[in-house]
């Protein structure tokens, strides 16, 4: 096999994999990339004010909502988008993935890096069936050192029924220190499981004494959650969704010092 070969057997089949046609006053092409659904991805090619673009229409966030991915929730999802756009010459613009197309002949360059992007940014999915936990918990614990918050991580405690527990993290504040756990799910089933062992952990932890303040925190980038299991949660510990998670400080009695 050689340059020549390669060129004949290969490249030249390359243009059959996009495809081209006029769709609503704008030009689609279907490309040969895909979701990680197996979906063929598209672009489109639109005129706007300040010139041509060409966008995926908002499709490659959808996707991502669609299986509970929620770029605003998560900073480190974020910033990972943010660098693969950075990479890839493209920006987010009102949940659009696009990039300009001021040069006709470097049109072929443009659809191989928009494309390229959308395939990073939608095999975000991937992360989610590697541990979406385990980074929801990260997550927290990238807040706590943002904010200067004290805590220690996987922290041992007894309950009453003599029991050992690992909570996710201890907060030691003054007068009452706080015992923190993550609660996140992709799933209302292991949502209903993950709400059950943490009652159950409160419960036989507040047995023992009152030495400690209780908090669920709670990843609200998913709508798996039933309002009566907040309540179940909150009988025992105060109640924080991620998202307002500005609550925290004052919740943690640290309101004053930060």
């Amino acid at each position: 096999m050689n340059c020549e070969q390669m060129r004949e057997k290969a490249l030249s089949a390359l243009p059959v994999l996009f495809e081209c046609r006029e769709e609503n006053g704008r030009l689609k092409i279907t490309t040969p990339y895909l979701y990680p659904d197996g979906d063929y991805i598209d672009l489109y090619l639109t005129e706007t004010p300040t010139g041509l673009y060409l966008t995926d229409l908002g499709e490659t966030i959808g996707y991502l909502a669609d299986h509970g991915i929620s770029l605003r929730q998560s900073p480190k999802r974020q910033k990972i988008v943010n660098d693969i756009l950075l990479t890839q010459g493209v920006e987010l613009f009102r949940g659009e993935l696009r990039t300009p197309l001021e040069d006709w002949d470097k049109a072929a360059w443009t659809v191989v890096r928009l494309g390229q992007a959308i395939v990073q940014v939608g095999d975000l999915v991937f992360s989610l069936r590697l541990g979406a936990l385990s980074t929801f918990k990260e997550e927290v614990e990238e807040y706590w050192i943002e904010s200067r918050i004290p805590y220690d991580v996987d922290y041992p405690v007894v309950g009453g029924s003599g029991e050992s527990y690992t909570v996710d993290f201890y907060i030691p504040v003054p007068h009452r220190p706080r015992l923190v756990e993550t609660l996140s799910s992709q799933s209302r089933s292991y949502a209903n499981t993950l709400v059950s062992r943490v009652v159950r952990t409160w419960h036989d932890l507040l047995r023992v004494d009152g030495r400690y303040g209780y908090v669920s925190l709670v990843d609200d980038s998913t709508d798996v959650w039933r309002p009566e299991w907040f309540d179940q949660l909150a009988n025992l510990s105060e109640v924080v969704v991620w998202g307002e998670r500005e609550r925290l400080p004052a919740i943690l009695g640290l309101k004053e010092s930060l």
